[in-house]
């Protein structure tokens, strides 16, 4: 049984090998950044019922918005950051309750961080 295993791996080991000298490898040409830069992404809740959990980190501070229906209405949470050339990213937070139409804003410079849980994105604009 081994001796048939060891021939299995080195037969796929050699086609393995074969292929990439077969293959040419493909070559990615960089392209020039555009700015400002501009990322729009929204979550929303998989389950409006049981709502979701927004963590934003800061530098060293936490933000946490808890999204708990039994607290807060279901909301949708969108995220803008602009990437302007040669400064830091500046990050617009709206967090929109469904019941109105008036969003709390977060506007941030730095290094932003997201934890996203209960949550999954909707629409992106990411590459």
């Amino acid at each position: 049984m081994q001796l048939l295993q060891r021939a299995v791996f080195r037969i796929a080991l050699g086609l393995a090998l074969l292929g990439g000298c077969i293959w040419p490898p493909r070559i990615a040409h960089a392209e020039e950044l555009k700015f400002p830069q501009m990322i729009h992404i929204r979550y929303e809740a998989v389950d409006p019922k049981a709502g979701g959990q927004f963590l934003i980190w800061v530098e060293r501070e936490k933000i946490w918005y808890g999204l708990d229906p039994k607290l807060y209405p279901p909301t949708i949470v969108e995220v803008t950051t602009v990437t302007p050339p040669g400064s830091t990213s500046l990050t617009m937070i709206a967090v929109t309750h469904l019941n109105s139409p008036i969003p709390d804003y977060f506007h941030l410079s730095g290094i932003v961080r997201f934890k996203v849980s209960g949550m999954t994105i909707k629409s992106s604009n990411m590459p």
